[in-house]
């Protein structure tokens, strides 16, 4: 009996061992990644305005956009509806421009593109462009406050 026993347990290993099989599957892990912008722009301040003297004064605009995606940066024309002869509106019209430089010389006077974040050199960090802003000499207006609201827009 013994050895019927252990024949029969030898004859189960041997069986099992002899009937284990292995398959495999596979399956993809995918996710997608979507081209994004944020901005943020500060107010422009020149402050106290005389008519005897150039105001001046600067304001960050910042953008980050997903790794490689291009961009853009338009400025619109303000209250003005003309970015080539902008004003602020209070008790009259006070002109101004904006500027790409810190010497005023390159005006934001379009409402194309004024900035380019190309994607080759698009990291994912945080990129500053400055705006600058003058407000012309020898404009008589009444005392008062003046504002314009521009809309800054990133087109990527």
């Amino acid at each position: 009996m013994r050895i019927l026993m252990l024949g029969a347990a030898i004859a189960l290993l041997a069986a099992g061992g002899a009937a284990a099989q292995t398959r495999t599957a596979q399956f993809a892990v995918r996710a997608q990644v979507t081209a994004d912008c944020q901005i943020t722009a500060e107010d422009l301040n020149f402050g106290t305005y005389k008519s005897d003297a150039i105001a001046t004064g600067s304001t960050p605009v910042t953008l980050r956009c997903t790794p490689g995606s291009s961009a853009t940066v338009s400025f619109d024309a303000g209250a003005s509806g003309n970015p080539q002869a902008r004003y602020m509106d209070g008790p009259g019209h006070l002109n101004y421009q904006i500027y790409k430089d810190i010497g005023r010389q390159d005006p934001i006077d379009t409402m194309g593109a004024a900035f380019q974040l190309p994607g080759i050199s698009n990291i994912g960090q945080l990129v500053t462009y400055r705006v600058y802003g003058e407000v012309p000499v020898g404009q008589n207006v009444p005392a008062g406050n003046y504002v314009d609201i521009l809309r800054v827009t990133v087109q990527y």
